[in-house]
Parts: C-alpha cells; structure tokens; sequence
C-alpha cells in the first residue's frame, strides 16, 4: 500500500477509472456485440427470405416468358396457315366467280338463242293459234314474247288475246299509260 501512497492522487484516480471502465467494456462487450449483431442477424434473415422470393420470381418470370414466347410462335404459325387460307380461299371464290359468270354467258346466250328460236317460230303461227298459247303465259312472258317481235304482228296478236289479257299486256308494254 505504500507504493500507492507515493504516486500523485490524480494519476490514481485516473488508472482506478480507466480499470472500471476496461472492467465494464470486458464485462458488458459480449452483450453489446450480441445485442448490435441482432439486427444484423434478422435483417440479414429478411434480406435471405426477399432474395429467395426475388430469385423464385425472377425464375416464375422466365417460365412464364418462355411459354409465351412459345405460344406467340404457335399464334404466329397459326396467323400463317390463316393467311394461307384465306388466300386459298380467295383464289377459290374467284376461280369460282368466273366460272360462274362464263357458265351465265353461256345460258344467257343460249337463252337467247332459244328465245330468238322461239320468237321465229310464234311469228310463223297466224294470231290466231298463237293468242291462246300467250293467254295461258304469265303477263310479263307474254309482254317479253310481244316486245320481241315486229310491232305489226305484236298489234295483231294483242287483238286475238283475252280482253283482261290484253289490256295488261298493253300497260307493261307501253302502249296505254298507266293510271
């Protein structure tokens, strides 16, 4: 205790202070490091989970990136046969089209080659033979038929038809005006 005595009161006290306070770091340092690695610990635990939930994302991404890339190559091969089979289609209707407008040329040159066929022979028949046929004729065949022929002979048939007949007649071809 005497080598105490001889050193200064202020260099003493000083030491005693400077020990208390390696004491408490010595004692309290395992606590404070635990206690300041806690929140390192659950932030790094949160920071794992958000990294494995981005990473799965991140993966559910690709996959669903990847099926859609798949299935817009399905849809562009499908726009493609559609295409193509609208085109075929066209093609077809007009292929079709024209051969639908020569077959009507030809029936309506052949129609009217019967009709003219026709026509020579109701003008060989006398009025007579021939008004009865015409009677039997809707009004508009028999308006066709007149409209056909040479307006002398047409006069003379229109004279030998029914009354009703040929007042009707005589209306759709002009000869009376209507009312």
């Amino acid at each position: 205790m005497s080598s105490w005595k001889k050193l200064p009161e202020n260099l003493i006290r000083r030491t005693l202070a400077l020990t208390i306070m390696i004491c408490l770091v010595v004692l309290f340092l395992p606590f404070a490091a635990h206690a300041v690695d806690q929140p390192l610990r659950k932030a790094g635990a949160v920071d794992l989970e958000r990294t494995q939930a981005l990473l799965k994302r991140e993966a559910a991404v690709r996959v669903r990136e990847a099926a859609l890339k798949v299935k817009e190559k399905q849809l562009t091969a499908l726009k493609a046969d559609i295409d193509r089979r609208i085109i075929r289609l066209t093609n077809m209707q007009k292929n079709f089209e024209t051969r639908l407008a020569a077959g009507m040329a030809e029936y309506q040159t052949v129609k009217n080659k019967n009709f003219k066929k026709l026509i020579k022979i109701y003008s060989a028949m006398s009025p007579s033979k021939l008004a009865p046929l015409l009677n039997a004729m809707s009004d508009l065949e028999t308006t066709r038929v007149l409209r056909a022929m040479k307006t002398d002979l047409a006069a003379k048939i229109i004279a030998k038809l029914e009354q009703g007949k040929a007042v009707a007649v005589s209306k759709r071809l002009g000869m009376l005006g209507s009312k």
